[in-house]
């Protein structure tokens, strides 16, 4: 029971991270709710990208302080400014059954845009191609 659940877990490890995206590493508390029972717990996660403001899927590890006991999970989360907010599916690794959480956390995000024109920062305005009304071209207005 025990290999096939590492199986599934390295299988979807290898999903979350696909080659195009940059992977990201978070810690955080989580709460798991299953068998009648609240937990509450720490854990790791792996996201399946770094960008901040989007939402990614998740692998993770949990301790779980009542039940003192490892729960992986699989999941999918939002990624704020460095920090996260998931939902996700633990699964017990001695019969425990599985069970359903949530987590918030820290993660290292990437705020960083792809875009390199020049934008105003008061107006939010792009002002890479300047004023189009101040443009000419020889002695004849374009504005």
């Amino acid at each position: 029971m025990t290999k096939c659940i590492l199986t599934a877990a390295a299988f979807t490890m290898a999903l979350a991270a696909p080659a195009s995206a940059d992977p990201s590493l978070g810690f955080g508390l989580s709460l798991s709710f299953g068998g009648g029972d609240v937990d509450y717990g720490v854990g790791v996660r792996v996201f399946s990208d770094d960008k901040q403001d989007e939402f990614a899927a998740s692998v993770g590890l949990d301790y779980m302080f009542q039940s003192q006991r490892l729960r992986p999970t699989v999941g999918a989360a939002y990624l704020g400014d460095d920090s996260y907010i998931g939902i996700d599916m633990g699964f017990g690794l001695n019969g425990e059954g599985i069970d359903f959480g949530v987590g918030v956390g820290g993660v290292n995000t990437d705020n960083s845009s792809t875009y390199s024109g020049d934008v105003d920062d008061d107006t939010g305005e792009d002002n890479s191609l300047g004023d189009v009304e101040d443009t000419k071209i020889g002695d004849n207005d374009i504005g």
